[in-house]
Protein backbone atom coordinates (compact mmCIF):
# COMPACT_ATOMS: atom_id res chain seq x y z
CA UNK A 1 0.00 0.00 0.00
CA UNK A 2 1.62 3.16 -0.84
CA UNK A 3 2.86 5.42 1.91
CA UNK A 4 0.45 8.53 0.77
CA UNK A 5 -2.42 6.48 1.45
CA UNK A 6 -1.78 5.56 4.98
CA UNK A 7 -1.08 8.73 6.08
CA UNK A 8 -4.11 9.86 4.13
CA UNK A 9 -6.18 7.18 6.42
CA UNK A 10 -4.19 7.93 9.36
CA UNK A 11 -5.55 11.67 8.96
CA UNK A 12 -8.91 11.05 8.22
CA UNK A 13 -8.70 8.80 11.89
CA UNK A 14 -7.40 11.80 13.66
CA UNK A 15 -10.09 14.54 12.50
CA UNK A 16 -13.76 13.93 14.29
CA UNK A 17 -16.83 14.34 11.96
CA UNK A 18 -18.81 17.49 12.15
CA UNK A 19 -21.54 15.29 13.80
CA UNK A 20 -19.19 14.38 16.23
CA UNK A 21 -18.11 18.14 16.83
CA UNK A 22 -21.90 19.22 17.92
CA UNK A 23 -22.61 16.59 19.79
CA UNK A 24 -19.59 17.50 22.01
CA UNK A 25 -20.64 21.06 21.99
CA UNK A 26 -23.92 20.09 23.06
CA UNK A 27 -22.79 18.27 26.10
CA UNK A 28 -19.76 21.36 26.79
CA UNK A 29 -23.07 23.80 27.02
CA UNK A 30 -24.70 21.27 28.81
CA UNK A 31 -22.34 20.77 31.52
CA UNK A 32 -21.90 24.93 31.40
CA UNK A 33 -25.59 25.11 32.14
CA UNK A 34 -25.43 22.73 35.25
CA UNK A 35 -22.97 25.13 36.30
CA UNK A 36 -24.24 28.11 35.78
CA UNK A 37 -27.97 27.35 36.74
CA UNK A 38 -27.46 26.48 40.78
CA UNK A 39 -25.86 30.09 40.79
CA UNK A 40 -29.27 31.45 38.90
CA UNK A 41 -31.14 29.77 40.77
CA UNK A 42 -29.96 30.66 44.37
CA UNK A 43 -29.71 34.15 43.44
CA UNK A 44 -33.38 34.34 42.24
CA UNK A 45 -34.22 32.76 45.24
CA UNK A 46 -32.33 34.89 46.85
CA UNK A 47 -33.83 38.42 45.39
CA UNK A 48 -37.60 36.31 46.46
CA UNK A 49 -36.46 35.76 49.94
CA UNK A 50 -35.51 39.40 50.36
CA UNK A 51 -38.71 40.50 48.69
CA UNK A 52 -40.76 38.19 50.69
CA UNK A 53 -38.59 39.63 53.73
CA UNK A 54 -39.37 43.27 52.69
CA UNK A 55 -43.29 42.16 52.07
CA UNK A 56 -43.39 40.71 55.38
CA UNK A 57 -41.30 43.28 57.26
CA UNK A 58 -44.14 46.45 55.73
CA UNK A 59 -46.91 44.03 56.32
CA UNK A 60 -45.57 44.04 59.75
CA UNK A 61 -45.29 47.90 60.27
CA UNK A 62 -48.10 48.18 58.90
CA UNK A 63 -50.03 45.47 61.28
CA UNK A 64 -48.06 47.76 64.07
CA UNK A 65 -49.56 51.02 62.89
CA UNK A 66 -52.71 50.21 62.46
CA UNK A 67 -52.66 48.61 65.34
CA UNK A 68 -51.74 51.80 67.22
CA UNK A 69 -54.13 53.52 65.23
CA UNK A 70 -56.57 51.20 66.58
CA UNK A 71 -55.50 51.22 70.34
CA UNK A 72 -55.37 55.10 70.27
CA UNK A 73 -58.74 55.42 68.17
CA UNK A 74 -60.01 52.63 70.99
CA UNK A 75 -58.52 54.58 73.91
CA UNK A 76 -59.76 57.83 72.72
CA UNK A 77 -63.35 56.77 71.54
CA UNK A 78 -63.51 55.06 75.41
CA UNK A 79 -62.38 58.93 76.78
CA UNK A 80 -64.99 60.13 74.54
CA UNK A 81 -67.63 57.75 76.22
CA UNK A 82 -66.90 58.34 79.61
CA UNK A 83 -67.03 61.74 78.99
CA UNK A 84 -70.04 61.57 77.26
CA UNK A 85 -71.64 59.10 79.92
CA UNK A 86 -70.92 61.47 82.90
CA UNK A 87 -71.61 64.34 81.01
CA UNK A 88 -75.13 63.76 81.91
CA UNK A 89 -74.24 63.93 85.24
CA UNK A 90 -73.22 67.63 84.80
CA UNK A 91 -76.74 68.12 83.07
CA UNK A 92 -78.81 66.29 85.79
CA UNK A 93 -77.39 68.87 88.19
CA UNK A 94 -78.11 72.05 85.86
CA UNK A 95 -81.78 70.66 85.87
CA UNK A 96 -82.03 69.97 89.65
CA UNK A 97 -81.05 73.74 89.97
CA UNK A 98 -83.31 75.11 87.27
CA UNK A 99 -86.06 73.27 88.59
CA UNK A 100 -85.37 74.53 92.38
CA UNK A 101 -84.80 77.92 90.80
CA UNK A 102 -88.20 77.59 88.53
CA UNK A 103 -90.18 76.16 91.93
CA UNK A 104 -88.99 78.91 94.02
CA UNK A 105 -89.91 81.78 91.13
CA UNK A 106 -93.55 80.37 91.34
CA UNK A 107 -93.85 80.17 94.87
CA UNK A 108 -92.42 84.09 94.76
CA UNK A 109 -95.08 84.77 92.13
CA UNK A 110 -97.97 83.05 94.06
CA UNK A 111 -96.55 83.99 97.50
CA UNK A 112 -94.88 86.81 97.41
CA UNK A 113 -92.87 85.20 100.44
CA UNK A 114 -89.30 85.77 101.25
CA UNK A 115 -88.53 82.92 103.56
CA UNK A 116 -87.75 80.68 100.99
CA UNK A 117 -85.12 82.77 98.65
CA UNK A 118 -81.96 81.60 100.26
CA UNK A 119 -83.66 77.75 101.40
CA UNK A 120 -84.15 76.68 97.26
CA UNK A 121 -81.43 79.43 96.05
CA UNK A 122 -78.58 78.10 98.00
CA UNK A 123 -80.05 74.53 98.58
CA UNK A 124 -79.58 73.40 94.95
CA UNK A 125 -76.01 73.46 95.23
CA UNK A 126 -76.65 70.19 97.91
CA UNK A 127 -78.96 68.45 95.81
CA UNK A 128 -77.04 69.24 92.50
CA UNK A 129 -74.41 66.95 93.97
CA UNK A 130 -76.46 63.54 94.04
CA UNK A 131 -75.75 62.79 90.64
CA UNK A 132 -72.67 62.26 90.69
CA UNK A 133 -72.34 61.12 94.59
CA UNK A 134 -71.63 57.63 93.09
CA UNK A 135 -68.41 58.46 91.77
CA UNK A 136 -67.45 59.87 95.19
CA UNK A 137 -66.67 56.34 96.23
CA UNK A 138 -64.08 55.89 94.25
CA UNK A 139 -62.47 58.50 93.24
CA UNK A 140 -60.45 60.87 95.77
CA UNK A 141 -60.85 64.51 93.96
CA UNK A 142 -64.77 63.79 93.69
CA UNK A 143 -65.27 63.06 96.93
CA UNK A 144 -63.29 66.03 98.49
CA UNK A 145 -65.16 68.61 95.89
CA UNK A 146 -68.51 66.98 96.67
CA UNK A 147 -67.24 67.42 100.79
CA UNK A 148 -66.68 70.88 100.61
CA UNK A 149 -70.01 72.26 97.93
CA UNK A 150 -72.12 69.83 100.14
CA UNK A 151 -70.44 71.44 103.78
CA UNK A 152 -70.93 75.14 102.27
CA UNK A 153 -74.21 74.58 100.69
CA UNK A 154 -75.38 72.62 104.17
CA UNK A 155 -74.22 75.80 106.39
CA UNK A 156 -75.42 78.52 103.72
CA UNK A 157 -78.53 77.20 103.83
CA UNK A 158 -79.17 76.35 106.90
CA UNK A 159 -77.86 79.90 107.91
CA UNK A 160 -79.81 82.22 105.54
CA UNK A 161 -82.93 79.91 106.10
CA UNK A 162 -82.59 80.45 109.86
CA UNK A 163 -82.04 84.61 109.50
CA UNK A 164 -85.28 84.32 107.01
CA UNK A 165 -87.30 82.85 109.47
CA UNK A 166 -86.83 85.58 112.16
CA UNK A 167 -86.83 88.57 109.42
CA UNK A 168 -89.03 87.22 107.67
CA UNK A 169 -88.82 89.80 104.83
CA UNK A 170 -85.58 91.19 103.69
CA UNK A 171 -85.92 95.17 102.93
CA UNK A 172 -83.02 94.84 100.06
CA UNK A 173 -85.69 92.77 97.92
CA UNK A 174 -89.33 94.79 98.58
CA UNK A 175 -89.01 96.64 95.35
CA UNK A 176 -87.49 94.23 93.31
CA UNK A 177 -89.84 91.22 94.08
CA UNK A 178 -93.01 93.35 94.04
CA UNK A 179 -93.36 92.69 90.12
CA UNK A 180 -93.53 89.05 87.93
CA UNK A 181 -90.70 91.19 86.30
CA UNK A 182 -88.43 91.58 88.93
CA UNK A 183 -89.24 88.63 90.31
CA UNK A 184 -87.89 86.50 87.09
CA UNK A 185 -84.85 88.93 86.94
CA UNK A 186 -84.03 87.69 90.80
CA UNK A 187 -84.87 84.45 90.29
CA UNK A 188 -82.99 84.25 86.87
CA UNK A 189 -79.55 85.45 88.51
CA UNK A 190 -80.28 83.28 91.44
CA UNK A 191 -80.00 80.16 88.24
CA UNK A 192 -76.96 81.92 86.61
CA UNK A 193 -75.34 82.30 90.32
CA UNK A 194 -76.35 78.27 90.85
CA UNK A 195 -75.36 76.86 87.87
CA UNK A 196 -72.13 79.07 87.05
CA UNK A 197 -71.10 78.80 90.40
CA UNK A 198 -70.74 75.21 90.53
CA UNK A 199 -68.87 74.46 87.15
CA UNK A 200 -65.29 73.74 89.04
CA UNK A 201 -67.43 71.07 90.82
CA UNK A 202 -69.64 69.93 87.90
CA UNK A 203 -67.15 69.83 85.40
CA UNK A 204 -65.01 67.58 87.39
CA UNK A 205 -67.26 64.97 87.54
CA UNK A 206 -67.32 64.03 84.01
CA UNK A 207 -63.43 63.15 83.88
CA UNK A 208 -64.32 60.54 86.59
CA UNK A 209 -60.32 58.39 85.97
CA UNK A 210 -58.45 61.67 87.29
CA UNK A 211 -58.43 61.96 90.83
CA UNK A 212 -56.24 64.55 91.29
CA UNK A 213 -52.54 65.44 92.17
CA UNK A 214 -51.85 65.59 95.66
CA UNK A 215 -50.73 69.31 95.48
CA UNK A 216 -53.63 70.46 94.37
CA UNK A 217 -56.05 68.72 96.34
CA UNK A 218 -53.91 69.63 99.29
CA UNK A 219 -54.37 73.18 98.18
CA UNK A 220 -57.94 73.10 96.79
CA UNK A 221 -58.76 72.27 100.45
CA UNK A 222 -56.76 74.85 102.24
CA UNK A 223 -58.22 77.05 100.15
CA UNK A 224 -61.54 75.65 100.66
CA UNK A 225 -61.57 75.40 104.58
CA UNK A 226 -59.63 78.87 105.13
CA UNK A 227 -62.23 80.47 102.80
CA UNK A 228 -65.08 78.44 104.35
CA UNK A 229 -63.90 79.71 108.34
CA UNK A 230 -63.94 83.35 106.65
CA UNK A 231 -67.20 83.16 105.70
CA UNK A 232 -68.76 81.25 108.38
CA UNK A 233 -66.51 83.60 111.65
CA UNK A 234 -68.26 86.82 109.07
CA UNK A 235 -71.94 85.93 109.11
CA UNK A 236 -72.02 84.78 112.74
CA UNK A 237 -69.94 87.85 113.70
CA UNK A 238 -72.67 90.46 111.69
CA UNK A 239 -75.46 88.41 113.27
CA UNK A 240 -74.55 88.37 116.55
CA UNK A 241 -73.56 92.14 116.53
CA UNK A 242 -76.88 93.04 115.10
CA UNK A 243 -78.72 91.00 117.83
CA UNK A 244 -77.30 93.44 120.59
CA UNK A 245 -76.06 96.67 119.02
CA UNK A 246 -79.15 99.72 118.00
CA UNK A 247 -80.70 99.28 114.32
CA UNK A 248 -78.66 102.37 113.20
CA UNK A 249 -74.87 101.34 114.23
CA UNK A 250 -72.97 99.24 111.51
CA UNK A 251 -70.66 96.79 111.94
CA UNK A 252 -67.15 97.39 112.20
CA UNK A 253 -65.86 94.46 114.45
CA UNK A 254 -63.95 91.34 113.82
CA UNK A 255 -63.35 90.47 110.05
CA UNK A 256 -65.61 93.32 108.90
CA UNK A 257 -62.96 95.50 110.47
CA UNK A 258 -60.61 94.71 107.24
CA UNK A 259 -63.50 94.55 104.92
CA UNK A 260 -67.22 96.06 103.94
CA UNK A 261 -68.11 92.27 102.92
CA UNK A 262 -66.17 89.55 104.03
CA UNK A 263 -68.34 86.75 103.89
CA UNK A 264 -68.20 87.31 100.33
CA UNK A 265 -64.37 87.31 100.25
CA UNK A 266 -64.83 83.85 102.35
CA UNK A 267 -67.19 82.86 99.43
CA UNK A 268 -64.73 83.81 96.83
CA UNK A 269 -61.48 82.21 98.11
CA UNK A 270 -63.60 78.47 98.99
CA UNK A 271 -64.69 78.50 95.57
CA UNK A 272 -60.99 79.38 93.79
CA UNK A 273 -59.93 76.22 96.38
CA UNK A 274 -62.66 74.13 94.54
CA UNK A 275 -61.71 75.34 90.98
CA UNK A 276 -57.94 74.28 91.91
CA UNK A 277 -58.90 70.89 93.35
CA UNK A 278 -60.65 70.01 90.41
CA UNK A 279 -58.10 71.68 87.73
CA UNK A 280 -56.72 68.62 87.01
CA UNK A 281 -59.81 67.21 85.63
CA UNK A 282 -60.17 69.99 83.60
CA UNK A 283 -57.73 68.92 81.33
CA UNK A 284 -58.25 65.98 79.10
CA UNK A 285 -55.18 63.36 78.36
CA UNK A 286 -55.83 61.17 75.39
CA UNK A 287 -53.58 58.33 76.10
CA UNK A 288 -51.98 56.42 72.96
CA UNK A 289 -50.26 52.75 73.81
CA UNK A 290 -47.87 51.57 71.34
CA UNK A 291 -47.85 47.14 70.81
CA UNK A 292 -43.66 47.53 70.32
CA UNK A 293 -43.09 48.96 73.89
CA UNK A 294 -44.32 48.96 77.28
CA UNK A 295 -43.68 52.79 76.81
CA UNK A 296 -46.77 55.11 76.38
CA UNK A 297 -47.71 58.72 75.13
CA UNK A 298 -50.01 61.36 75.85
CA UNK A 299 -51.15 63.81 74.33
CA UNK A 300 -52.89 67.26 75.37
CA UNK A 301 -56.34 67.98 73.02
CA UNK A 302 -55.47 71.57 74.05
CA UNK A 303 -58.56 73.17 72.84
CA UNK A 304 -61.47 70.89 74.68
CA UNK A 305 -59.11 71.52 77.90
CA UNK A 306 -58.76 75.51 77.46
CA UNK A 307 -62.60 74.95 77.08
CA UNK A 308 -63.33 73.18 80.10
CA UNK A 309 -60.70 75.56 82.17
CA UNK A 310 -62.09 78.61 80.67
CA UNK A 311 -66.26 77.42 81.89
CA UNK A 312 -64.63 76.48 84.92
CA UNK A 313 -63.57 79.71 85.71
CA UNK A 314 -66.83 81.07 84.80
CA UNK A 315 -67.44 80.64 88.66
CA UNK A 316 -64.72 83.10 90.25
CA UNK A 317 -66.24 85.66 87.63
CA UNK A 318 -69.92 85.14 88.17
CA UNK A 319 -69.01 85.66 91.90
CA UNK A 320 -67.05 88.66 91.72
CA UNK A 321 -69.79 90.32 89.14
CA UNK A 322 -72.07 89.18 91.60
CA UNK A 323 -70.54 90.87 94.84
CA UNK A 324 -68.99 93.63 93.60
CA UNK A 325 -72.65 94.74 91.67
CA UNK A 326 -74.27 94.15 94.95
CA UNK A 327 -71.36 96.35 96.60
CA UNK A 328 -71.32 98.56 94.04
CA UNK A 329 -75.04 99.45 94.27
CA UNK A 330 -75.11 98.67 90.45
CA UNK A 331 -77.02 95.49 90.60
CA UNK A 332 -79.77 95.90 93.67
CA UNK A 333 -80.34 98.73 96.06
CA UNK A 334 -78.42 97.42 98.98
CA UNK A 335 -75.95 99.72 99.12
CA UNK A 336 -78.34 102.92 98.82
CA UNK A 337 -80.59 101.23 101.74
CA UNK A 338 -76.96 101.18 103.76
CA UNK A 339 -76.27 103.84 103.05
CA UNK A 340 -79.47 105.66 104.48
CA UNK A 341 -79.74 103.60 107.57
CA UNK A 342 -75.78 104.43 108.76
CA UNK A 343 -76.06 108.02 107.35
CA UNK A 344 -73.48 108.28 104.94
CA UNK A 345 -72.40 111.71 104.80
CA UNK A 346 -73.77 112.44 108.17
CA UNK A 347 -72.14 110.27 110.17
CA UNK A 348 -68.27 110.74 110.15
CA UNK A 349 -67.44 107.02 111.38
CA UNK A 350 -69.90 105.17 108.88
CA UNK A 351 -68.48 107.66 106.02
CA UNK A 352 -64.58 106.69 107.17
CA UNK A 353 -65.47 103.38 107.00
CA UNK A 354 -67.03 103.16 103.55
CA UNK A 355 -64.19 105.78 102.48
CA UNK A 356 -61.09 103.55 103.24
CA UNK A 357 -62.66 100.09 103.91
CA UNK A 358 -62.17 97.81 100.92
CA UNK A 359 -65.30 96.01 99.58
CA UNK A 360 -64.49 92.73 99.82
CA UNK A 361 -60.87 91.83 99.52
CA UNK A 362 -59.11 92.99 102.71
CA UNK A 363 -55.67 95.01 102.47
CA UNK A 364 -53.63 92.80 104.98
CA UNK A 365 -54.09 89.77 102.42
CA UNK A 366 -50.95 88.76 101.42
CA UNK A 367 -49.88 90.53 98.44
CA UNK A 368 -53.95 90.95 97.41
CA UNK A 369 -55.34 94.15 97.89
CA UNK A 370 -52.32 96.66 99.24
CA UNK A 371 -52.87 100.15 98.53
CA UNK A 372 -56.46 99.32 96.67
CA UNK A 373 -59.95 99.46 97.53
CA UNK A 374 -61.43 96.02 96.04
Amino acid sequence: MPLSSLKRRGTHQQQPTPAVNQQEQQQQQQQQQKRVLPTNHRVKQAGQGQQQRVVVQTNQKGRRATHRAATASVVTDHHDDDDHHHGHLLWKSVTITLVFNTVGFCISVATGWHVHLDLLGAGAFFFSLLPSLPLAKHNTRIAYSSFAVGLWSLRLTAFLFYRALVVQHDGRLTTTLSTVQGTLLFWTISAVWGVGTALPHTLGTTNARHAGYTITNVLGMILFFVGWLVETVADLQKWSFQQHAPPHVFCNLGLWKWSQHPNWFGDLLLWTGIFVLNLPSLVIIVVVAGSSSSTTTTTTTAWRSARRVGCALLSPLILVVLFYGQATGRISNARQKANERYGYGTDPVYTEYVDTTPLIVPNNVVGVGMGFRY
